[in-house]
């Protein structure tokens, strides 16, 4: 299974030999760790440039640290998009046949 952003965030922190606090303080004191926790461990993909700065402390190209942030949010908005278009066909269909209009289309 590929990992998700924070999962990757974590492994390069952890590879580092950091704590939490430890890589709040490199990144210079600027986040709380209950929201390195949400991006860790709840999915939170942060901004671009707090992106780019993750990825100067680890020593990773910018690019790439941010192209696998804009996969996993491009994941997330496709997902939520399926359901909300499976939801207005589904209540699309109801309606019809409510009205008795006939087949579904």
């Amino acid at each position: 299974m590929k990992k998700t952003f924070g999962e990757k965030i974590q492994d390069f922190r952890k590879e580092k030999g950091w704590t939490v606090k430890e890589f709040i303080e490199r990144l210079g004191n600027e986040l709380s760790p209950a929201y390195i926790t949400k991006i860790e461990v709840h999915g939170e993909i942060p901004s671009p440039e707090l992106i780019c700065k993750f990825a100067g402390i680890f020593g990773l190209k910018e690019q790439e640290l941010l192209e696998s942030a804009k996969e996993i949010k491009v994941q997330k908005f496709e997902e939520s998009l399926d359901k909300r278009y499976q939801r207005a066909i589904g209540l699309y269909r109801l309606q019809k046949k409510k009205k008795g209009d006939g087949e579904d289309f």
